[in-house]
């Protein structure tokens, strides 16, 4: 026991044990982190692509349907965390055990790491470009930029919230100042709201593309970050700021650059403009925050499921993602198709997390370190393999989405019907 006490203390970052109330973060800081991991060039891009098929009325109908559902999920999924302080990895054990615990939280971490190498290498090969460097020089923009970007996530969330806290008003100016500036190439308000689209794409499908730029880690790395919170309405505020503020401004503001230049990459419309160092500020500001929070998560996952120091497991991803960054990931479509379906494997274990919370355990768990697992609940198990079935059979909707909904009910049902229990308590059992 004195061990485990001395372990806990180490652990600073609380991958192993629930976030005491004594270090808890207010509203705004916990804001500043989240709206960071939020603001990132992809969904600028997501904003292009809806530009592609949608006038603009319908641009922002989307854009405000897909976000208010990711609220939705975010905040139940925040809400949790709060209330127990736990990572996303250690509140798979009330659903999944002990040992099934280990095992169902590394798949988040494999899509994270995979991201995180994605966005390392592309930033590596944007600052090579920009500088005219070759392709030994670009590998070591790569390199460099995996390891840099993991320094903050080293150092834990007080890093991630000082980084937050710099490169913020530099990503919010820099997107209204690019849209602003696009408004005046295309002729103004008028001219944004007068737009037609090349094609037509189904409203329904736009909105749908919102959630899929941010369904994985609504439903599941902002816990890792809410479980900060010092109560439940600083965890809601925080998140629906992120996500009605910083997502839907990512997302118009790339939308209208793109109406107005017909490109969907921001930096590239920048170096359109002649803007080379506002460029690189804002790709530099807007891939690290997302980048820093993105491996945070990833190695409190895996901490979890190797049982292994985090900033040991943080050294170890550093050195392979540097190395994954030389196989140019960036221009493989093969990894990014893995990564797909890596997202439509780990929804469903959303839909388990919130239905055993606020279904099964009718909204309160155990104290953690007053409660007993059983090593393995075959339930969630079956209802994963089911959904995952299911996703890929279904013709309609977003698989992750269709995954969450499904994990939720499939799990219900399956612990109501075999009346499963995977969590005692230790002062009962003794």
């Amino acid at each position: 026991m004195e061990q485990k006490n001395q372990s806990q203390q180490a652990d600073t970052e609380y991958s192993r044990c629930a976030v005491p109330l004594s270090e808890r973060k207010s509203y705004f800081s916990l804001t500043i982190i989240w709206t960071g991991f939020v603001f990132v060039i992809t969904s600028m891009m997501a904003g292009g692509g809806l530009a592609a098929g949608l006038d603009f009325k319908g641009i922002l109908i989307a854009t405000l349907g897909g976000n208010i559902f990711l609220s939705i999920i975010a905040v139940l999924i925040s809400i949790i965390a709060c209330k127990t302080g736990l990572t996303f990895a250690l509140l798979t054990r009330y659903s999944f055990g002990t040992s099934g615990s280990k095992a169902a939280s590394i798949f988040v971490p494999v899509v994270n790491f995979g991201w995180y190498t994605i966005q390392a290498a592309t930033y590596g090969h944007f600052v090579a470009q920009v500088f005219h460097f070759g392709w030994v020089g670009e590998g070591i923009c790569m390199a460099a930029s995996a390891i840099v970007m993991g320094i903050f996530a080293m150092f834990g969330i007080q890093a991630i919230a000082i980084l937050g806290y710099i490169a913020i008003p530099a990503i919010v100016f820099l997107s209204i100042a690019t849209a602003i500036r696009s408004l005046g190439v295309m002729g103004g308000v008028e001219a944004l709201f007068s737009y037609v689209p090349s094609a037509n794409i189904p409203l329904f499908s736009g909105i749908t593309a919102v959630i899929g730029t941010w369904v994985l880690s609504t439903a599941t790395c902002i816990a890792d970050i809410m479980r900060y919170a010092k109560d439940t309405k600083t965890a809601i505020s925080a998140t629906l700021t992120g996500l009605l503020g910083g997502n839907i401004l990512m997302i118009v503001c790339g939308a209208i650059a793109a109406i107005a230049m017909q490109n969907s990459d921001l930096t590239v419309i920048l170096l359109g403009f002649g803007l080379v160092i506002p460029s690189l500020i804002l790709m530099t500001t807007n891939i690290f925050t997302t980048n820093a929070a993105n491996l945070y998560s990833t190695s409190l996952n895996l901490s979890n499921a190797f049982k292994m120091e985090r900033k040991k497991m943080l050294g170890i991803l550093l050195a392979l993602s540097a190395f994954a960054t030389l196989t140019r990931p960036y221009e493989v479509g093969f990894l990014f198709s893995f990564l797909n379906i890596l997202g439509t494997i780990v929804p469903p274990l959303s839909g388990i997390i919130l239905a055993d919370y606020f279904l099964v355990h009718k909204g309160r768990y155990e104290e953690f370190d007053k409660a007993s697992f059983r090593k393995w609940n075959p339930v969630p198990w079956i209802t994963w393999a089911v959904c995952i079935a299911a996703v890929y059979i279904i013709p309609f909707g977003l698989p992750s989405l269709n995954g969450i909904i499904l994990g939720a009910i499939i799990y219900t049902v399956m612990m109501a019907v075999t009346n499963k229990q995977v969590v005692g308590n230790l002062a009962e059992e003794a």
